[in-house]
Order: C-alpha cells, then sequence, then structure tokens
C-alpha cells in the first residue's frame, strides 16, 4: 500500500526547561494527491504519559493534495516525574479511513533531569507589606468609582462596568457608551445604537442599507442580502424574528451563527442539516435553487436530489461534494436566501428590535 503521509521532525529531541516545558514541530505532507483532513496523535513510549503533550492549534487539520502543515507538540511534565529518558512518535491518520491510510513520524526522545535539591528561604514579609499597600491603593479607587457608579459617558472601559445607562463598547480598550434610553447624547457615536434623538439614545435602526463599507453601529453587521447591504443583528444578540438576524435565524431569542458552519443541526435554519462536512445544508426532496445548497450537491428540476457522480473520498470539514470534487463553499445567508425564494411562507420580514 503506498504511503499516505511523509512525517519530518525539526530535531531528534526536545529540550526541556526548568519548567518541565518543551516543544517541537513536525511537518507533514499530504501523499495521497486528494483533499483530506487529518487527525494527529502523540504516542508515548514506555513510562511516558499522554497527559504531558499537546498538539499545539488542534489535532485535525485540512491538507489539500500534495499540501503541507506543521503540528506543533507542546510538553508539560510535571514534578515528581521519575528522572530517566522517554521516547515518542507522532501517528497521522485520515479521518475518514483511519484504519488503512496512516503514517508514524521518526521517534523523538526527551530527558526528565533529577530533581534539584529544595532550600529553605527565608519568608518574604516585604511582599506582605507591598500588598498591604496594593490593597490600600484599590481600595480607594474602588471607591471612587463606586461613589460614581463607574467610568462615565466616553471614559475608557476594559472590563469594568460603566456608569448607569451606560455599557462598555468592547471587551478590550472599549469606551462607555449610552445604553437604549439613556439621556444625556449629544451626537450618535456616544450611543451603543449609533442613534442620538434630543438627547436621548434611540434603539438601532435594523434593515437600514450599509454601502460598500461597514458602516452599522455598535452589535450589528453588514451583510450582502437579496442583492443589496444591509445592517443586521450579529450572532448572540437578543432578537424577535429571523429578518433581525444576519443569520436570518432568530432561535430562542438569540440570533444564530451566521458562517454556516456547524456542529449539530440545532444550529442550523430548518429545513436545512448539519452535514459530515460541518455545514448546514438541504436534504434530498427540498426546494433549491442551486447545487451548492443541497447536501448532495446537486439541484434538479428545483428539488435537491440524490447525486449522479459521486466524490471518490469523504469531503473534508466545510467543503462539499460538487459534480464529482470536494469544492469549499461559503454559504449563510445564501443557504437561508435559498429557502427564502423556494418556500415563500418562510420569507423574511424586516421588524423593529425589541429588547427582550
Amino acid at each position: 500500500m503506498p504511503r499516505a503521509f511523509d512525517i519530518t521532525a525539526a530535531t531528534e529531541s526536545v529540550n526541556l526547561n526548568a519548567s518541565g516545558q518543551g516543544e517541537l514541530a513536525f511537518t507533514v505532507s499530504n501523499a495521497l494527491r486528494v483533499p483530506v483532513r487529518v487527525r494527529a496523535a502523540v504516542m508515548m513510549a514506555g513510562q511516558g504519559r499522554p497527559e504531558w503533550v499537546s498538539v499545539s492549534g488542534g489535532a485535525e487539520r485540512d491538507l489539500a493534495p500534495d499540501g503541507t502543515q506543521q503540528f506543533t507538540v507542546k510538553f508539560q511534565i510535571p514534578p515528581g516525574t521519575p528522572p530517566g529518558r522517554y521516547t515518542f512518535h507522532l501517528l497521522v491518520t485520515n479521518v475518514a479511513n483511519p484504519d488503512e491510510q496512516y503514517a508514524e513520524g521518526p521517534t523523538v526522545a526527551f530527558i526528565v533531569p533529577e530533581a534539584a535539591p529544595v532550600t529553605k528561604k527565608p519568608f518574604p514579609w516585604w511582599i506582605v507589606a507591598l500588598a498591604a499597600g496594593v490593597l490600600i491603593i484599590v481600595g480607594a479607587v474602588v471607591a471612587v468609582l463606586s461613589s460614581r457608579g463607574g467610568p462615565d459617558l466616553g471614559e475608557p472601559c476594559k472590563g469594568t462596568e460603566c456608569g448607569k445607562g451606560l455599557a462598555c463598547s468592547g471587551a478590550d480598550k472599549g469606551v462607555c457608551l449610552g445604553e437604549d434610553g439613556f439621556k444625556g447624547c449629544k451626537e450618535n457615536k456616544q450611543c451603543l445604537s449609533g442613534r442620538c434623538s434630543e438627547g436621548k439614545c434611540a434603539e438601532a435602526e435594523l434593515g437600514r442599507n450599509c454601502g460598500a463599507g461597514d458602516s452599522c453601529p455598535a452589535r450589528q453587521k453588514c451583510i450582502p442580502l437579496l442583492g443589496a447591504r444591509t445592517c443586521l443583528l450579529g450572532p448572540g444578540e437578543s432578537c424577535t424574528g429571523d429578518g433581525q438576524c444576519t443569520s436570518l435565524y432568530c432561535k430562542d431569542n438569540k440570533c444564530m451563527r451566521d458562517d454556516g458552519k456547524c456542529d449539530s443541526s440545532a444550529e442550523c435554519r430548518p429545513p436545512t442539516e448539519c452535514q459530515a462536512s460541518k455545514l448546514c445544508l438541504l436534504p434530498n426532496a427540498q426546494a433549491c435553487t442551486s447545487n451548492g445548497v443541497c447536501a448532495s450537491g446537486f439541484c434538479l428540476n428545483g428539488t435537491c436530489q440524490p447525486a449522479p457522480i459521486r466524490c471518490p473520498v469523504a469531503c473534508p470539514a466545510f467543503t462539499s461534494c460538487l459534480n464529482g470534487s470536494c469544492v469549499p463553499i461559503t454559504l449563510l445567508p445564501r443557504v437561508n436566501e435559498e429557502i427564502i425564494r423556494a418556500q415563500p411562507n418562510r420569507g423574511v420580514i424586516l421588524v423593529p428590535r425589541k429588547t427582550p
């Protein structure tokens, strides 16, 4: 059987630091000449423990035909590990066919040294004094902020609660802006909604045209929809109807993800279902207008049907089989637009946002 993958290691051994940490990069090349999703696993020999190691960036990757990926194995050897020489190798398998298409990398060693004798140090009383001083300063800052309810309008915020009626515009390096109903704004940019009307922050407009750039207010995104670019609520925002969300899917008063990807069918807008490719696609017998929105990759006479030409191998995640080839496709809101066109009773009607 021809080899499935070529695996090389940057070095033949791993040097651990004083804390028992280290890392080693492996280069994995695809020799199957077809796109494939692979899984890397670190196989420890002897007394080595699998919990000592991890694959940085995820153990599963997509490899193009003749493509390569670098897998970095990180080590964290716990204190008290018996000293000695340990070995391991990297095992790479085809997720779709792990029993027949796999490869083992070269054996690599690492040394766990003898633990240095522990010397007892005098207690650092200066740390206690420093901590007491820090607590006094922090207490004074908290007291000042509490007296006015937190940072004021337009003031920087980072993981702190703003004053009454205000909210931080971002998790990092944000500013305090007025929430809907806040009184005291003078211009639109002082409101999260981007609308200041008669000195009061008003609700953000939904469904307005955002042109060629993203000029939507906070918590909204600019997306192409039904031939125009429109401001709608992003994933995770509160909603009362499908037409308020970039995904065109409001479930349990929450906008669902809008990238077309999924981990289960609960994340897909009916009648789409989550496929093995991790994409929300229409099953057979559902109305369609193009091949790309069908799980089979075949739309005939306005209906998804079994494909007459099948792909020779299982398509990796986030790709679909079209005319016998695995190709990447970007779906939402295109799939939901297909549902709207093919099933008018599911049509989207944009309505003003209501705060739940």
